[in-house]
């Protein structure tokens, strides 16, 4: 019957975590979802209108959120402990021992009789007595005597390339986000460009449709108004396309919510509110650990 019991609480829990698994899985469906929609609705109007953060607050959020940056944090942490590790290795020579011992004393002894018979006797005192002895050994290996500073300097050299590839990470993050704040930007004026001449081609082609209809052009002149417009079409789309992907990798780079996505679902806001609290207190939490690393550089 226990046995039962246990399989019964196993399933049911791996069924709730499923469950629980499915249902995240879904609100980031809708949210990946709800965001396409949205970068699909937007009109050229919506993209001159869109306020980018500036670039200290992408770059503020990227150092902070990057999974790369944190696992170079982390390399440099492991470092700087063992760096620690080796300065104190010589105190594992030096060792202290101690024993204490308190109550009654017993003696247990032996006498050979004329049989050859050993006769066991045994004393002890009623006076209770407390022993206490201390004493310090010394055991000092060759090696690390001669070895142990060139360990920290094997420590303090990892630390320093790990620090390098840190720096290189930050500065490979800057320049992507660079590139894409400008591609953004040029990428918004383009597109407003390409508007202007899709709207063109539109009225162009309206026009030749009438004339083609009161028979003042041919079927020729028609067919390559509406290859412009085709064209123009094509170029929109195209653009529009290209700042989609940008402002979306932006996104992810630098970690900083650009598109807002707005969803009927109170359940929805809710959960936005949460990740940026979540999202915020991890911040705290690198800018104090990026706090303690530069007290302890200084």
């Amino acid at each position: 019957m226990d046995r039962k019991r246990f399989l019964v609480l196993i399933v049911g829990l791996f069924t709730a975590a499923l469950l629980s698994a499915q249902e995240a899985l879904q609100v980031k469906k809708v949210r990946v979802d709800s965001t396409i929609m949205i970068l699909n609705s937007m009109t050229v109007e919506d993209y001159m209108a869109l306020e980018l953060p500036p670039l200290d607050t992408l770059y503020y959020n990227a150092f902070c959120m990057s999974n790369a940056v944190k696992y170079y944090d982390n390399e440099v942490e492991y470092y700087r402990c063992a760096i620690t590790t080796e300065q104190l290795k010589p105190l594992e020579w030096i060792r202290l021992v101690t024993s204490a011992s308190y109550g009654n004393t017993n003696m247990v002894g032996a006498l050979q009789n004329e049989s050859s018979y050993p006769i066991w006797i045994g004393s002890s005192s009623k006076q209770k007595s407390f022993y206490f002895n201390a004493g310090v050994t010394l055991n000092i290996p060759i090696s690390d005597v001669f070895n142990t500073a060139n360990k920290v300097r094997q420590a303090r050299s990892k630390l320093r390339q790990t620090e390098a590839r840190r720096d290189s990470e930050l500065d490979n993050i800057k320049k992507e986000i660079i590139t894409l704040y400008c591609e953004i930007i040029s990428g918004i004026n383009t597109l407003k460009s390409a508007s202007e001449r899709l709207v063109l081609a539109k009225a162009q082609y309206d026009f030749a449709e009438k004339d083609f209809v009161n028979n003042k052009i041919t079927a020729e002149v028609l067919y390559r108004s509406k290859s412009y417009e085709t064209a123009a079409v094509q170029d929109y789309e195209r653009v529009k396309k290209e700042v989609n992907e940008a402002l979306l990798s932006l996104e992810v780079i630098s970690c900083t919510k650009i598109i807002k996505v707005c969803t009927p679902d109170a359940t929805h806001s809710q959960e936005e509110e949460e990740d940026e609290a979540v999202s915020a207190k991890e911040k705290k939490k690198e800018q104090k650990k990026r706090e303690k690393r530069e007290k302890g550089k200084e």
